[in-house]
């Protein structure tokens, strides 16, 4: 009896491999059946989770200056500190004479209204964050010169790279608007590289200089050095900047397309005011070399006598004071229009 309950060997892994056939077919598909919405959800997950692991890194504010003026926090999120030079240059808030500041949203407006300028070359020490790509934004605004060619600079990074040469803002954007200059850079074991060229990242420190040149005094109102997705930038501002390099390479000379357009915020045209008198008082304890760059633009006789001093920006006791009868004139203008009109369509 025993024998006959027995099974042969062969009939035993005959029904095993059946019953694993049966399963590989039948089950295993219902399996995949019947988790595919948990399988899919899974699947979905992790390639966001790859996707956003692949990024890079978002833009991180190093460091940002509002250069002669106070602390200031802009659209972005941006935090300018408050000038830290203290008796090098001159720092001015010309630029609060001017009604509105064009090209840029009013809330920002006060980074280009305050500004630090030198009858020399000067410069600013930047921290650095490692290694990465950074980005530069130079903010600059012309307040003073209602001309070209007549404040005319170059900028160098850490004592090497030329970033901006021949900076002449009027003729970018004209009096009292809004220009920023963009400029990409990688740091990569410790050296800088910019359109080629490299240089030596000393003590975790950058350099950032304002030449002096033969057409009046370099300045500056504002600065951000920022690392991260640089791709960002464009988006950050809300428009398309026009870069000194690209972050992938490139040259570092814009075309002349891309030097008319540069970072704009809002197209508000800017209103052109009278440059108030130049108070001396407000120079008494400026540097020797200063007095004799006024003496050199006295001696030109083809400036006049209200731009013989070619101060980038002084200081204004009262920057809001100005007549508003220019304002108003031509709403006097259209009513005194209208009655005539209104009188004859009476009669009529």
């Amino acid at each position: 009896m025993q024998n006959k309950l027995k099974r042969p060997s062969g009939t035993t892994k005959t029904t095993t491999g059946m019953c694993n056939v049966a399963w590989k077919r039948g089950n295993f598909t219902d399996y995949l059946l019947a988790s595919s919405h948990r399988t899919w959800t899974l699947i979905f997950i992790c390639l966001v989770l790859v996707s956003l692991s692949d990024a890079a890194d978002p833009l991180k504010v190093v460091y940002a200056v509002n250069a002669g003026g106070e602390e200031h926090t802009d659209r972005n999120g941006i935090q300018y500190d408050a000038d830290p030079l203290k008796g090098v240059g001159i720092a001015s808030d010309y630029g609060k004479h001017l009604l509105m500041i064009g090209r840029v949203h009013e809330q920002d407006e006060v980074l280009y209204r305050t500004e630090r300028y030198h009858t020399t070359t000067f410069g600013y020490d930047l921290p650095s964050d490692g290694d990465g790509d950074y980005a530069l934004i130079m903010k600059f605004c012309e307040v003073y010169f209602d001309a070209p060619q007549k404040k005319v600079f170059d900028v160098l990074l850490n004592r090497k790279h030329t970033i901006v040469k021949q900076l002449d803002i009027y003729d970018q954007v004209g009096r009292g608007s809004a220009h920023d200059e963009i400029v990409y850079f990688k740091i990569n074991n410790g050296r800088l590289n910019y359109d080629g060229e490299v240089s030596d990242v000393r003590n975790g420190r950058l350099r950032l200089d304002f030449i002096k040149g033969a057409l009046d005094n370099p300045k500056i109102n504002a600065f951000a050095l920022l690392k991260g997705d640089v791709s960002q930038l464009p988006r950050l501002h809300g428009t398309e900047a026009s870069e000194r390099i690209k972050p992938e390479g490139g040259s570092s000379k814009p075309t002349q397309a891309q030097q008319g357009e540069r970072i704009v915020r809002s197209q508000r045209n800017d209103i052109d005011e009278d440059d108030e008198d130049l108070d001396d008082e407000e120079f008494e304890g400026e540097l020797p070399e200063q007095k004799a760059a006024d003496q050199k633009q006295d001696d030109q006789p083809q400036q006049s006598s209200d731009t013989k001093r070619s101060y980038s920006g002084p200081k204004q006791p009262n920057p809001y004071s100005m007549d508003d009868s220019s304002i108003l004139l031509p709403v006097f203008i259209a009513i005194g229009a209208f009655i005539p009109l209104l009188f004859c369509l009476c009669k009529l």
